[in-house]
């Protein structure tokens, strides 16, 4: 069983990295191009953070469920978040403090994010990962993890605002 899991972690590996640097949608309104680059997020100026806990399930497919609290223009609205991934094995909680880029207004915010991230945890761990919602919406994430678990794939999650 462990030979699975090795086996199945190398092949995730090996597609991670040969994929093309993390590629957006071409709806997104900022910037002009079809897709956004680290470069792109570094000259951007930050319109908002976010914070957010999730427990992730995985065994090469998975999913994930948590909350989180967008603070943007001095207000703070909490959101819940359920989502899908391809990739990993392993369960772990994540907290996770990120940034946020080309939110113009809180309506934009909610919707459904995709994303390639690769964490590690064994009993703690870190990750790091960049979202992007259709509207063009991307906030990056930098995340504390425990548990037992690898992450090496693409996620999906739903964004909404708690009611």
């Amino acid at each position: 069983m462990h030979r699975i899991f090795t086996i199945a972690g190398l092949i995730f590996a090996v597609i991670g990295t040969t994929l093309p640097q993390l590629s957006f949608g071409a709806d997104a309104p900022a910037p002009a191009k079809k897709s956004i680059t680290q470069q792109d997020l570094d000259k951007a100026k930050p319109a908002a953070t976010v914070d957010i806990d999730i427990k992730q399930l995985r065994l090469i497919f998975g999913g994930e469920e948590g909350s989180g609290v967008l603070h943007f223009k001095g207000k703070d609205y909490p959101f819940t978040v359920k989502g899908v991934s391809l990739g990993g094995v392993g369960f772990s909680e994540v907290e996770g403090h990120g940034v946020v880029h080309y939110l113009n207004k809180v309506e934009d915010f909610p919707g459904t994010y995709t994303s390639i991230g690769i964490g590690a945890a064994l009993v703690h761990g870190a990750g790091k990962s960049s979202y992007q919602n259709g509207k063009g919406v991307v906030f990056s994430l930098k995340s504390k993890q425990s548990g037992l678990a690898l992450n090496l794939g693409i996620q999906a999650g739903e964004f909404a605002f708690k009611k």
